[in-house]
């Protein structure tokens, strides 16, 4: 794939995220946050897992990234009520914007981490190592909040 035809997938993939952020906060009205969390990352690890085969033609690369972009979006406004909920629940109201600074500073630390674990991979061209790598990411934040919401 040529770099504008990367550079442009990467565009296609964020947008279609802050489209998922902006479907996701509706449908928080309308079930349990776990169950929204886990259907939507365990289908885009799953949509990693298939494009990280190498299975998909080129032309299927910018659909697949898309639907990642869009469920991982998804599954953001959901995440953000549970952590609000099972905050709130635990440690009261009153703590709820330290435990709202220690998830995000977390989010953001891993997102600093990232590139420097994944960075190796792409360097020697075995891109299909790093979607295996988000995939599981996902599948872990899964059983994450489906912990968290039994609790």
């Amino acid at each position: 794939m040529p770099l504008s035809q990367a550079a442009g997938t990467l565009s296609a993939y964020l947008l279609a995220g802050a489209a998922g952020v902006l479907v996701g906060g509706f449908l928080t009205r309308h079930a349990r946050q776990g169950q929204i969390i886990a259907g939507a990352l365990c289908t885009a690890a799953l949509a990693a897992v298939l494009l990280a085969s190498g299975w998909p033609s080129v032309g299927m690369v910018v659909p697949l990234m898309m639907t990642i972009g869009f469920l991982t979006g998804l599954a953001g406004p959901s995440r953000d009520l549970l952590v609000r909920s099972a905050a709130t629940a635990r440690f009261g109201q009153a703590a709820f914007g330290r435990v709202y600074g220690f998830v995000y500073s977390g989010l953001d630390t891993g997102l600093a981490i990232a590139p420097l674990l994944f960075g190796g991979f792409m360097d020697k061209g075995n891109f299909g190592a790093v979607l295996v790598g988000v995939a599981i990411l996902q599948a872990a934040a899964v059983f994450t909040a489906l912990g968290v919401e039994r609790r």
